[in-house]
């Protein structure tokens, strides 16, 4: 027998009447409306209400980034997934607080937080609405494993962190906060947008989370079956007194279910349990609007953990898969972790979940088009009669791009995955031996591969190919990459600090091979980058020293000294330099320091004696030379000739 396409399987013998409908049928949808005992449409008088606080949400968040703009600092974006970071790391941050109170909240007034204060349900109400203008009504589907996905998702989140933690023995960690300046979890920030996706990943986001999966799952598709915040709210619902409960005589004529967006069969629980007891009622009141009779509303009754404990269940409808197909979407759910998280650096966890649930759908579509005569998909028909319709044949098509882009995908992400673990094996060693290089130059090649057949060329993945070729010696190639990443994101101050690297670095080689201009321009740029690094100050004094520019290195040593007071190599070059300016007072003091650091740096030795023979201290020379010469020969000859005679 063929399989129907979800979402097909709404009987025909509802009644808007006022009458009840048969025992066991299923009430026909209507969002726009719900009709009174005349068969009139009449509004739902809730939905315009809920959509003034869903546009305010996003009039808050605009209002946010504005406050933002114009004070240059701001509170941090309250983002639920900071409650990860605050479990694993203990990081107390201003989404941790926000999760805190809409939680707690939960538990009193029940699931309101979603359906009225959620951004992405937002956005699937307004797809819905979209959609419905073109006469397309999803219907949600009904599987055994896509309810399972969210709280799949939060064990993984919230529960996973503290089980390998005390698998490893690690201790549990400390709540403390953390300033702007210690990293992205402060309360305050100057950088609004330190722990957001970039527009391209928001696009995709809300193309992927709003119509893609409203079509074809669902209008509460994302809440339903990957929101894993979801499945927080749907325990805590649990323990709410805060319900949807019976009023008056309910004459069952299913409106209050036709109208619920969220598959809850509400006359059948209003009935059996005097409340809705279902934990996936958003509580967006539809249903209390929808009533003819006003046999439902909201009240106070017993939490449907009392029910629970007794063994009492939520109402369920038949499935829309069978188990064969079942298994296939969790199948694809696998797949699509596997493929599509982290791909590019760029697709993030729940945008991962919503990708799998679409690519599980799609595929128990392409089976019933093998298997089944008769196929639909919403409002199109994909197959009568064993024949595939025009529609059909697009969808056969869509299929078949969306499975290249897997496979292609799967390709790219094959290459990420296995260069970043080769990446991380060439950092741990610093790229300072052969098996290092040999890291390198392999993750190198897999990175190489991204570059060339991905369809995205992220600034990260050319940074690291610079890095990568840094450690291989390639300094061409360093340069390269990070000029291709310095234009793709030329705002990107990790980007400009790996530049400054490289300038570094090609700046040393060049140098060594005797090439002191273009060694200067080099360590120019690097301290252009970073004036408060005091190596890159270091090799530019050095440098100018060796043109002959003494002011220029006096400067860059003093800056160099600046942010590193204690740079034994600085402290002996500057007084080098100032010996040779005839200012040996400075330089004594700069030298007495340099060997207070390091007793056994010969060059300070040697040149801390000069110090003291400029200064007329004979005596308190003769020891500093000593140990110079007993800690590098090669200072014997020039001792002997600043002694001679003296």
């Amino acid at each position: 027998m063929a399989h129907a396409a979800p979402g097909d399987l709404a009987t025909k013998n509802v009644r808007t009447t006022g009458k009840p409908c048969r025992e066991g049928a299923e009430p026909e949808s209507t969002q726009d409306g719900a009709r009174d005992t005349t068969g009139v449409a009449r509004p739902l008088k809730y939905s315009r209400r809920r959509a003034a606080c869903l546009a305010a949400v996003y009039l808050l968040m605009t209002l946010h980034i504005v406050h933002w703009h114009i004070s240059g600092r701001t509170l941090a974006p309250l983002e639920l997934n900071e409650v990860m970071y605050t479990f694993e790391l203990g990081i107390v941050t201003a989404g941790f607080f926000f999760m805190v109170v809409a939680v707690l909240a939960t538990t009193v007034f029940g699931r309101f937080f979603c359906s009225w204060g959620c951004h992405i349900l937002a956005l699937e109400d307004l797809s819905a609405w979209l959609l419905s203008k073109a006469r397309i009504r999803p219907r949600p589907v009904r599987s055994r494993v896509l309810p399972l996905v969210p709280l799949a998702a939060m064990l993984y989140m919230f529960v996973w962190p503290q089980v390998s933690r005390l698998l490893d023995g690690r201790p549990l960690p400390i709540l403390h906060t953390r300033t702007d300046g210690q990293g992205w979890a402060s309360f305050m920030t100057s950088n609004f947008w330190r722990n957001l996706p970039g527009p391209w990943v928001t696009a995709f986001t809300f193309v992927t989370c709003g119509f893609a999966i409203v079509y074809l799952l669902g209008t509460r598709a994302f809440c339903a079956y990957a929101c894993p915040y979801g499945a927080v709210f749907a325990l805590a619902d649990k323990l709410a007194p805060g319900r949807i409960v019976a009023r008056g005589d309910c004459r069952r004529c299913g409106i209050c279910t036709a109208v619920c967006q969220s598959g809850v069969r509400v006359h059948e629980e209003a009935t059996r349990f005097g409340r809705v007891i279902n934990p996936s009622c958003l509580k967006d009141l539809d249903c209390v609007a929808a009533c003819p009779n006003g046999a439902i509303a909201y009240g106070i009754g017993r939490p449907p953990v009392f029910d629970l404990l007794r063994g009492q269940t939520p109402m369920r409808k038949p499935f829309d898969f069978s188990w064969t197909e079942d298994c296939l979407i969790g199948a694809m759910m696998i797949v699509s972790l596997a493929v599509f998280r982290g791909l590019y650096g760029m697709v993030p966890f729940l945008l991962t979940l919503a990708i799998g649930g679409i690519l599980g759908y799609a595929t128990v579509v392409c089976r019933r088009l093998v298997r089944a005569p008769h196929v639909q998909l919403t409002n199109f028909h994909l197959k009568i009669s064993g024949g595939l319709t025009r529609s059909g044949y697009s969808f056969v098509a869509a299929a078949l791009i969306l499975a290249i882009l897997t496979i292609h995908s799967a390709f790219i992400r094959y290459h990420e995955f296995v260069g970043d673990r080769r990446f991380a094996l060439a950092s741990a060693r610093g790229g300072a031996d052969e098996i290092a290089k040999a890291d390198a130059g392999g993750a190198l090649g897999h990175f190489q591969a991204c570059d060339h057949w991905g369809l995205l060329r992220p600034p990260e993945l050319l940074r690291r190919m610079s890095v990568l070729s840094l450690m291989m010696d390639r300094y061409d190639l360093a340069e390269l990459y990070m000029r291709r990443a310095r234009a793709s994101a030329p705002d990107n101050a990790a980007l400009e600090q790996t530049w400054a690297e490289v300038q570094g670095r090609i700046g040393q080689a060049a140098a060594d091979r005797g090439d002191l201009n273009g060694a200067f321009e080099r360590f120019a740029e690097a301290v252009r980058i970073r004036p408060d690094n005091a190596h890159f100050q270091y090799n530019l004094g050095v440098v100018l020293s060796a043109l002959g520019r003494r002011s220029e290195a006096i400067t860059a040593y003093r800056r160099a000294l600046a942010s590193d007071a204690n740079d034994v190599q600085s402290l002996n070059n500057l007084a080098f330099i100032l010996l040779a300016e005839e200012n040996a007072k400075e330089a004594f003091v700069l030298l007495e320091r340099a060997v207070r650091q390091d007793a056994s740096f010969a060059a300070a030795r040697f040149n801390l004696g000069r110090a003291m023979l400029d200064l007329g201290r004979v005596a308190e020379a003769r020891p500093q030379f000593e140990a110079a010469v007993r800690l590098d020969g090669r200072f014997m000859e020039a001792v002997a000739d600043l002694t001679n005679g003296r």
